[in-house]
């Protein structure tokens, strides 16, 4: 009678370790170790390389995790150093039912790594190497020797079971990687926003919040986060945000509305707060996808200018119909902006007529309108003016 590793208790316990180091990489040894023994493969290794930065991402042995250079041990080669390393994999171990992989290299009886040929190896062929993926960017590669505690047909048929898993874990691996980084990497640009922005939940659980939104929050007595709850200290404030979130999130879709209040915090800072629905372009439905909607505090201490500089590369306008721009996008008047520049009024009309046929617009109105969604220069980080960040409510203030 054959095996049947389907019905093994060690065989489904190696599966879910499998899968759940796919997730977490710190489970990866333990998972790593429960191959080595269940399929008698000796020294298991699992490779991560960057083909581009010609460096590993992750590497892994039964004993430990390894993610940077210094640590990195010497049995992790680089595959684009090796013979037959830039030629094109063979049917890979894509799905359960390919026949085999093409070989990354062969470890020699002193362990030391050596070139391989670049025939088509069995999945089991551990000993050879075997890519688990590969593309423009890495190869994700797995090695390993032979115990002998079992018998050669009952491990080559082990392995035939277990290496299909491994490739799924490492796409789905794979995958985890790119959103993750992706995900770190929005947030990282939310950040760098000079005002507050919280997604939330109906119930106010907070799911993320920007730096200026925290910083906000704690300098504010009036509001707190209690256990990932935004809470307000005045039953007046409470009604109000639950009325704004609970209009957002109704109906997740067209019929969400959007609302606003000024908050004044405890500093006496006015904070204008804006509440608007939150749905994304590609909407899951299921048990994980909660109603949810975005809150923007602003900043009432941020003062930001038009870079003249981008007037100029964008339209092409001259220094003065950029100055010119710029103070009417501020709000001043024909005549202000005459006396400043010490002009005539005839000519800073000449200007703006240059300016609004430069620009593609019509009337004064719709120049006003282009230039406050352009990008601006923030005055704190151009070391004008001081931080404008939320500040501590001074003592003895309401």
């Amino acid at each position: 009678m054959g095996e049947h590793p389907t019905v093994d208790e060690d065989f489904h316990r190696l599966v879910d370790s499998i899968y759940e180091s796919a997730l977490d990489v710190a489970a990866m040894p333990a998972a790593l170790d429960l191959f080595s023994r269940y399929t008698s493969t000796g020294s298991p290794r699992y490779l991560i390389w960057d083909k581009l930065a010609r460096h590993a991402r992750l590497g892994v042995t039964p004993h430990g995790c390894f993610t940077n250079g210094a640590s990195v041990p010497e049995w992790l080669p680089s595959p684009l150093d090796l013979p037959h390393a830039d030629a094109p994999c063979c049917a890979q171990a894509d799905t359960p039912d390919s026949a085999g992989c093409t070989p990354m290299h062969a470890a020699s009886h002193d362990g030391a790594v050596a070139a391989s040929p670049a025939a088509t190896l069995a999945c089991s062929g551990l000993e050879q190497g075997i890519r688990l993926i590969e593309n423009a960017e890495v190869c994700v590669l797995m090695s390993g020797t032979s115990a002998g505690t079992i018998s050669a047909g009952q491990r080559e048929r082990r392995l035939a079971h277990v290496m299909p898993h491994w490739v799924r874990a490492a796409r789905m691996q794979q995958r985890n990687f790119e959103l993750s980084g992706l995900a770190s990497l929005g947030l990282a640009g939310l950040d760098t926003l000079d005002f507050g922005v919280m997604v939330l939940q109906a119930d106010l659980r907070v799911r993320y919040a920007n730096s200026w939104a925290e910083a906000l929050v704690q300098a504010d007595s009036h509001l707190s986060l209690q256990d990932g709850v935004l809470r307000a200290h005045s039953d007046t404030l409470q009604a109000v945000l639950r009325k704004l979130l609970d209009g957002a999130v109704r109906g997740r879709g067209a019929e969400a509305a959007s609302g606003s209040w000024m908050h004044i915090t405890s500093g006496g800072q006015p904070v204008p707060i804006i509440v608007t629905p939150l749905v994304s372009r590609q909407p899951v439905e299921g048990p994980w996808q909660l109603p949810a909607a975005m809150m923007l505090f602003g900043n009432s201490e941020s003062r930001s200018v038009l870079d003249a500089g981008v007037l100029t590369s964008l339209f092409g306008l001259s220094r003065k119909e950029s100055i010119i721009a710029i103070r009417l996008a501020a709000g001043e008047t024909l005549n202000e902006i005459a006396e400043r520049e010490f002009l005539s009024p005839h000519t800073v009309r000449v200007h703006i007529r240059d300016t609004l046929r430069k620009t593609g617009t019509h009337r004064q109105s719709e120049l006003v309108r282009l230039l406050h969604l352009l990008p601006g220069v923030n005055l704190d980080r151009g070391g004008v003016t001081s931080a404008a960040r939320p500040r501590a409510p001074r003592s003895g203030t309401a």
